[in-house]
């Protein structure tokens, strides 16, 4: 239910695209020409990568004892480890909230209307950049998605990524995507889905105890 609801809600918030949107729709397919075009860059997405490896490594209580990128690869030492330490790269855009925190600490201090298409811009960039990349990361292969089971973890950070798409885009377009919405939808939904399987499953037995 939660992947059918992302996709109705994903249909529902492009076909409200107007002149204010297009700006993110533009960044999104700016990044994907430019990495078709140039080049992946690859570097930068390890730097992120591996920063957020620390970060939730912090906000478990974790230190971090040793912190290496180079061009390709990285890798991040800490003091303990858990499931959201190790997969939370996979479901945590890092580079895009990077740009919505700034767009809103910036707001703190000048009028932000004049740059909001641009703040749009950037936003998609940065979501197009780390949606492609963490889907390449994973197709060449990670021994992250292994610790705890790669069927696990790709299930897992699928349903985690639809959730964060949907903070995220509530977060930059909070007249457009209400996640108080979606969610009651997606239970709702869950529950009718339930409720037929059940009531399915009963017309069944009971046609068979008739026989």
């Amino acid at each position: 239910m939660l992947v059918y609801d992302f996709i109705q809600l994903f249909f529902s918030f492009a076909g409200k695209t107007n002149s204010n949107i297009v700006p993110f729709w533009i960044g999104i397919v700016f990044y994907f020409l430019f990495q078709v075009i140039f080049f992946k860059p690859m570097s930068t997405y390890v730097f992120g990568h591996e920063l957020t490896h620390a970060l939730a490594g912090l906000l478990s209580g974790a230190q971090i004892k040793k912190f290496k990128v180079s061009s390709n690869k990285g890798s991040v030492t800490l003091t303990k480890d858990n499931i959201f330490i190790t997969l939370a790269p996979y479901f945590f855009p890092i580079y895009p909230i990077i740009v919505i925190l700034i767009y809103f600490a910036l707001a703190w201090f000048m009028d932000t209307t004049k740059i909001y298409s641009w703040f749009l811009f950037f936003a998609g960039i940065s979501l197009a950049f780390y949606y492609a990349l963490t889907f390449y990361a994973i197709k060449v292969g990670q021994e992250d998605m292994k610790i705890y089971g790669k069927f696990f973890s790709l299930v897992f950070v699928c349903f985690v990524n639809i959730i964060m798409v949907v903070l995220v885009l509530a977060w930059i377009f909070p007249t457009h995507i209400y996640v108080k919405d979606f969610f009651v939808n997606v239970f709702n939904d869950g529950i009718n889905f339930y409720k037929y399987i059940f009531i399915g499953v009963y017309k069944c037995l009971a046609f068979l105890k008739t026989k």
